[in-house]
């Protein structure tokens, strides 16, 4: 009779073994439930912590873009030339006096059959050291890119400038 008992006793047990994916699935999705708020809800700023970066954005000089660039070719350096054109572009478009360069690219030509175009950008280079030399005042704040194009002749050298004025 003893053993009648053990069986009947086995029996009645309660197997929890499936249960347990339910109970798994139960936890990972209060688990994600908890982690997707906590990230909802984070301060932008945090007073109590020096150690953070805090930035700051502040325009510093407002001005205007001149959509239309400038872009002349030259066979030869003459910084006459060169400002005149600028006065005159200047004159045409009906720019401010404080219009000032703010990007210049400066593009050397070169023969593709007997060159390479480093160089026409080493043309490019010298050219652009000749314009930051002899005119401070009209390249002070402009950004250089120099290049090599190869539908320009050997000797010459192209410049697109861009213009920006200052508001008031």
């Amino acid at each position: 009779m003893s053993r009648s008992r053990r069986r009947a006793e086995l029996e009645h047990a309660e197997d929890a073994t499936l249960l347990a994916g339910w109970m798994y699935a139960d936890l990972l999705l209060g688990l994600m439930c908890i982690f997707l708020a906590t990230i909802s809800f984070v301060p932008i700023d945090n007073f109590i912590s020096s150690t953070l970066v805090k930035t700051n954005y502040k325009q510093v000089d407002r001005g205007f873009n001149f959509n239309r660039g400038l872009s002349l070719v030259y066979d030869e350096y003459n910084s006459k030339a060169l400002s005149s054109d600028i006065q005159a572009f200047k004159d045409k478009e009906r720019l401010s006096a404080d219009t000032e360069i703010i990007f210049a690219q400066v593009l050397g030509g070169y023969n593709e059959k007997t060159e390479s175009p480093e160089m026409g950008r080493n043309r490019a280079l010298a050219y652009s050291f000749k314009l930051s030399t002899d005119m401070p005042d009209l390249f002070a704040n402009a950004a250089t890119v120099a290049g090599a194009d190869s539908t320009l002749k050997k000797g010459e050298v192209a410049l697109r400038l861009t213009f920006v004025s200052k508001l008031k």
